[in-house]
Parts: structure tokens; C-alpha cells; sequence
């Protein structure tokens, strides 16, 4: 029941709904979180308190682009837990934590505006999308976006030229990530704090990974009881 309190619906409604069907979502977002029951309680609790009211503009920037709305919204916990005016000790900030080049580049004149923030971050995201080849598989290719939003398109595009060099597919993101270590040691290894940020790289992904699935479960839920009550 509590997961489905996150979209503030009444208790009315759960008596039209299959309790076996709560506890399947209940069960699946659980077992995705097994090992960080509190981050998971700490997840619920700011999607019930903050994302509301984020969730329209997330939806808005993802009009145009190539993925769901809940995955945009998914880098935005990443970067801040939806929060507008978090910044970093290296002056990124906003919703979607964007430095002051990137948010230039995507046109974004404040970074605290949230909706502002939001569309930037989702068009730079799409950017980094682009710009890898087609024939990789979809997934793979938001993989290993994401990762270029994090660490910059050039250290995955080395990676999966390594990749490709010792005969694995650059095309798979389980493949480049294994090399992608590599390209950041010798591109950062001697600068201590540069290094330690690249190489969370690889939790980075895991966690919007995360992030996505268990929004994907709760917007297929809310969608659920929608039906359930029309």
C-alpha cells in the first residue's frame, strides 16, 4: 500500500484493485532494491513529496526525444533528488546539475529554474545520444549516453575503441564498460580526485539503472489503476 500512496490516491480506489497486482509491483520494486532498503524509503518518500511537481516538465522534455519522460526524471534524482537549487562542490547545479558550458550550449539561461534545468538536461542527454552509431542496440545506446553525460562523449568513444581493439563488441555496454576503466586511468590516474569522480562513472549508470526501473514500475502501476477505476 505504500507504494501506492506515492500518486496520492485514495483508499477508495484500492478496493477496485487486485491486491494481488500491489504486491506483484510491491514485490518487483523490493527485490530491485534488496540490498538499499533505506535508499528505497528514502526514494519513495521524495517521489511522493517532489516528484509531482517536476513531472510535468519532465514529460514535456521528452516530447522530441527517443525515451520515456521517467527516464529523464530518473538522471534528474541522480544528479540532485529533484532538488532545483542543489550545486555541487564543483559548481554544477540545478534539477539536472549542469555546468555553466553545458547549460550555455543548451541555450539554458538559469540554471536553478527547474523546468529550464530540466529541458537542457534531457536535450544534452539526446545530444550524447546522437551522436552514437545507430546499429547499437537501443539500450546499450542509453547506457552508454548516460555515462557520457557523466564523464563527457569523449572517454566513451575511447572506451569503445578499446573495446573493439582487444575483440569484444563496442556495440554493448556490458563489453565497453569493462574497458572503460582502463581509458580513465590513463587519461586520470594521476590526478587523484579527477580519477576517484570518473571511475563512480560505472555506479552512476547502475543507479539510474535503478532509478528508471522502479519508476517505470510505478508509472505502470498508477496506469493500472487509472483503468481500474474507469
Amino acid at each position: 500500500m505504500a507504494l501506492l500512496a506515492v500518486f496520492g490516491l485514495e483508499a477508495p480506489v484500492f478496493a477496485s484493485y487486485s491486491e494481488q497486482n500491489i504486491n506483484i509491483f510491491s514485490e518487483e520494486i523490493e527485490f530491485l532494491w534488496k540490498d538499499d532498503p533505506v535508499g528505497l524509503s528514502i526514494f519513495l518518500r521524495r517521489a511522493e513529496e517532489r516528484l509531482p511537481e517536476f513531472e510535468e516538465s519532465f514529460r514535456k522534455s521528452s516530447e522530441n526525444l527517443d525515451v520515456h519522460w521517467t527516464l529523464i526524471a530518473a538522471i534528474s534524482y541522480q544528479e540532485s533528488h529533484w532538488n532545483p537549487k542543489a550545486v555541487s562542490d564543483t559548481g554544477v547545479r540545478g534539477m539536472m546539475m549542469l555546468t555553466q558550458k553545458t547549460a550555455k550550449e543548451m541555450g539554458i539561461k538559469k540554471r536553478t529554474n527547474a523546468e529550464q534545468s530540466i529541458l537542457g538536461g534531457a536535450n544534452y542527454f539526446q545530444k550524447n545520444l546522437n551522436r552514437l552509431p545507430v546499429e547499437i542496440p537501443k539500450l546499450d545506446r542509453i547506457w552508454m549516453a548516460l555515462a557520457s553525460y557523466n564523464l563527457g562523449f569523449v572517454n566513451i568513444n575511447l572506451a569503445r575503441k578499446l573495446t573493439a581493439k582487444n575483440g569484444s563488441n563496442p556495440n554493448l555496454w556490458s563489453d565497453v564498460s569493462l574497458y572503460l576503466p582502463e581509458v580513465l586511468i590513463q587519461r586520470y590516474a594521476k590526478e587523484k580526485d579527477e580519477f576517484e569522480k570518473h571511475v563512480q562513472a560505472l555506479e552512476y549508470v547502475e543507479r539510474i539503472q535503478l532509478y528508471y526501473q522502479t519508476l517505470s514500475i510505478l508509472n505502470r502501476e498508477k496506469e493500472m489503476l487509472l483503468l481500474a477505476v474507469n
